[in-house]
């Protein structure tokens, strides 16, 4: 068996072990969405499921909700539209903001990924609890 390092590290080493790990999921969800033929990069997962779920919503409210910066919700809109699965238009109450939301092809690609989102979802929930821990509870903890 192939020593790893990090183990020696022990907790220690819980960011860079966090890093690889998250790293090696996005190389996998890259991977089946390919196998899939969606055009679709694991980073805009979240965007994409917070428009499904709320059908609009500014920048700033995308930011507020998932944890990330304006720039990085700018960026992952600018990206979207280019592969014309959102639009993004100016707020009529305030022209300040911009209002985004999914394209019919948006919408499309969303139901697609629907299967493989449930599939996922499901593998992770049994994951989280195999080991008599319930790794999704204890992460939320950890993080407060």
């Amino acid at each position: 068996m192939k020593q790893d390092f990090l183990d020696e590290l022990g907790e220690l080493a819980l960011r860079s072990r966090l890093k690889r790990l998250s790293d090696r999921m996005m190389a996998d969800a890259a991977s089946v969405y390919q196998h899939f033929n969606l055009e679709v990069q694991p980073k805009w997962f979240t965007l994409l499921a917070l428009l499904a779920s709320k059908n609009t919503v500014t920048v700033v409210e995308a930011a507020d909700l998932l944890g990330v910066s304006q720039p990085a919700i700018s960026q992952f809109c600018r990206q979207l539209q280019a592969k014309g699965l959102v639009t993004s238009v100016v707020a009529e109450s305030d022209s300040r903001k911009k209002v985004i939301q999914l394209t019919e092809l948006g919408k499309q690609q969303v139901a697609d990924m629907q299967p493989m989102w449930l599939a996922v979802d499901k593998a992770a929930q049994e994951l989280c609890v195999e080991f008599e821990n319930d790794f999704y509870s204890a992460r939320r903890k950890f993080e407060q």
